[in-house]
């Protein structure tokens, strides 16, 4: 029987066993990772692009992409065969200039931690008006996104029980 795990904003979910790990962004960003040798996956949430002079925690990207390659790796995972799909990013909170949402520097995060460590990214869907609403199969790396079409609870409600 696969598991399911819901994952907040702020969490990190790395499973060794096929689990479907789902999750909903606005400005958030999460970043799945799979391990296409060892059928191990991984999702993080993260909320705020770098946490500066914060304590550090996975509700900032900076640490949460760092944290979840440490939990891959805690796995056996070698980071040549570690592929990422980065999703979020939505431009729902404005900073800035319009080009500068919180959203766009998230994702900018992603993109720049995964390319340091080597980490090719083979999909990604980033930006927008909207949410998304994602299901990981860590078992297999693949994910199911689905936009949200309004910003209300019962969208929210409705793509949690799909």
């Amino acid at each position: 029987m696969t598991a399911a795990v819901f994952l907040p904003p702020g969490g990190i979910c790395c499973c060794d066993e096929a689990t479907v790990v789902s999750t909903i962004l606005g400005s958030c960003v999460a970043v799945c990772l799979w391990d296409r040798q060892q059928g191990i996956g991984g999702m993080n949430h993260f909320l705020l692009p770098r946490c500066g002079g914060s304590p550090p925690t996975p509700r900032y990207g900076d640490v949460a992409v760092v944290r979840l390659l440490a939990a891959m790796e805690r796995f056996g995972c070698n980071a040549q065969n570690v592929r990422a799909k980065v999703f979020g990013g939505a431009a729902v909170l404005p900073y800035g200039a319009r080009a500068d949402t919180v959203g766009t520097q998230n994702v900018a995060v992603a993109l720049e931690v995964l390319q340091s460590h080597g980490i090719p990214v083979v999909a990604r869907r980033t930006g927008g008006q909207r949410g998304l609403f994602l299901r990981f199969h860590t078992a297999v790396g693949r994910v199911m996104v689905r936009e949200l079409l309004a910003s209300s609870a019962a969208d929210v409600q409705t793509a949690l029980a799909s």
